[in-house]
């Protein structure tokens, strides 16, 4: 009788993991440190992806756990903080995760740093100052007792130093809505037919923002030089923050 062992394919697909050793960072020396601490995110978020996909769930919803993942991370409610990692990367697509994922199976962690062609780099990695709007995303809405843990997320968030030119700056607060709300009226709000009319205050919410922005993200508040904000009400209650520089 023979007996004939069967091998391992060729081509078959292997599980990727993204828990990168220490000792394996090191293809990073040399490197920016803000585009360093941009490719340790990348991998956060991929570790963050792997988890919800190993969730138990039904067959064939693949799909779907990616899309709620998605979800979460941009609307502030899954906040990453491994390694030192913080979330400066306020939105994500599908096609993005499905890049990256292809980019560390192909090149490994050096392959998750952001390339910016500029002039003065010619196509090399070089980090790429603040000239367009910077979006921030805080899940829940400001509050004074929460104080301390807001400011603390506003610092893992704005890696910066403080900006010393104008900006325009646009706050979003979108807030639950009351339990026992019936669907008819449910529905307007959602659909921002009815308006957020209740505290906390607009001028309240403003003052707080300001009031912690200065001195992480800008140097005085005498800077704003155009002002916007809104409440509204939403599915998920969130604080969003939109500063825009002003060049010259």
């Amino acid at each position: 009788m023979i007996f004939k062992v069967w091998g391992e394919k060729k081509n078959s697909r292997k599980p990727l993991r993204f828990d990168e050793p220490r000792k394996k960072r090191n293809v990073l020396d040399g490197v920016n440190p803000r585009l360093k601490q941009k490719a340790l995110d990348r991998l956060a978020i991929l570790r963050a992806y792997r988890v919800k996909l190993s969730e138990p769930r039904r067959p064939r919803s693949k799909n779907e756990a990616t899309r709620k993942f998605l979800q979460e991370f941009n609307s502030g409610v899954l906040c990453l903080d491994p390694d030192g990692a913080t979330k400066p990367i306020s939105h994500i697509g599908k096609s993005t995760l499905d890049n990256w994922q292809e980019a560390y199976k192909k090149g490994g962690l050096a392959a998750l740093v952001p390339r910016y062609r500029t002039e003065e780099s010619a196509g090399q990695a070089a980090f790429r100052p603040l000239e367009f709007p910077f979006e921030m995303k805080f899940p829940g809405g400001p509050s004074r007792r929460g104080k301390r843990l807001f400011l603390e997320r506003l610092k893992r968030r704005w890696k910066r130093p403080p900006l010393g030119c104008p900006i325009h700056l646009s706050l979003l607060y979108i807030f639950p809505i009351p339990k026992g709300t019936k669907m008819p009226r449910r529905m307007k709000m959602l659909k921002h037919k009815i308006a957020h009319t209740g505290k906390p205050n607009s001028d309240v919410l403003n003052a707080f923002i300001v009031d912690s922005l200065m001195g992480i993200v800008f140097k005085h508040h005498s800077q704003i030089i155009e002002f916007h904000s809104k409440k509204e009400y939403g599915w998920w209650p969130q604080t969003r923050i939109l500063i825009r520089p002003v060049k010259g």
